[in-house]
């Protein structure tokens, strides 16, 4: 991603950081931020040293949304040329959304449209005191096509989900947290530091594990629990058979701390 304008893409320390580069613009989102954001999401899944990804964006705002000169000639697509950006547009939400790391969206400003479903992809979510969100599409004549109204419905059920999208209302940070959208209030100093932490400490343990679980909780709302159990059991066996168990049982009876390899 060093050749990205729109995207910075870092790794330290086992955690890769994706930071939306258009402060000028409000982070909001073009084409060529789409696909910058689908390479450097695709990136930091491959890489088998990244153990978790933390989003976030320059300057004042986290992100504003689709850049309205892109919304004026995207109207003239019609048919298959607009499928084929909404599947461009797609791909980064897809690849954060179902990534097998744990995903962290550090929010500070305004994170509307685009730029709320993109923090909605996000396993977690911690904000500034000043941040803002707002699923804003009804104003447009359009609908969330990036998988918010799906990880909306299940963070805050369905009925103050539709009352947000349909209101197209702007929600404050502590509003955010009471519902459950946030995870963590912090300062605005402090955003990017308190965020890494919450990364850091839900990456702390083995890589096997966080991956299967993640897995399980994704369906949870979906599955009988008859069908969780078996999934369980699955996921149990795979972890005790992994490296990582044998690790973590070694360092417990020799009085250390674990080395985990994510195997």
């Amino acid at each position: 991603m060093s050749g990205s304008e729109t995207v910075r893409f870092e790794v330290n320390d086992g955690l890769a950081t994706i930071t939306l580069a258009r402060p000028d613009k409000r982070n909001a989102m073009s084409p060529e931020v789409f696909t910058d954001l689908g390479d450097a999401a695709e990136r930091a899944a491959e890489d088998p040293d990244v153990r978790g990804v933390l989003i976030a964006g320059d300057g004042p705002s986290f992100c504003a949304g689709i850049d309205l000169n892109s919304l004026g000639a995207l109207a003239g697509l019609q048919g298959s040329g607009f499928r084929s950006f909404v599947r461009v547009a797609q791909r980064p939400y897809r690849v954060i959304a179902r990534m097998e790391k744990p995903t962290v969206a550090a929010v500070q400003g305004r994170a509307v449209g685009a730029g709320f479903q993109l923090a909605l992809a996000c396993d977690l979510r911690v904000g500034a005191e000043d941040a803002k969100f707002g699923m804003l599409e009804g104003k447009y004549g359009l609908i969330p096509d990036l998988g918010g109204s799906h990880h909306l419905a299940r963070l805050v059920g369905p009925a103050r989900a539709k009352e947000l999208v349909w209101s197209a209302r702007m929600i404050e940070a502590d509003e955010a947290l009471a519902i459950g959208l946030l995870q963590r209030m912090v300062p605005e100093g402090e955003l990017l530091k308190q965020a890494e932490e919450t990364l850091r400490a839900v990456t702390a343990f083995s890589p096997v594990t966080t991956a299967l679980t993640k897995s399980l909780i994704d369906r949870a709302t979906e599955t009988p629990l008859e069908v969780e159990f078996e999934r369980e059991a699955h996921a149990q066996t795979a972890a005790v058979q992994s490296e990582d168990h044998r690790e973590a049982v070694a360092a417990f009876l020799e009085r250390r701390a674990p080395r985990f390899k994510g195997r």
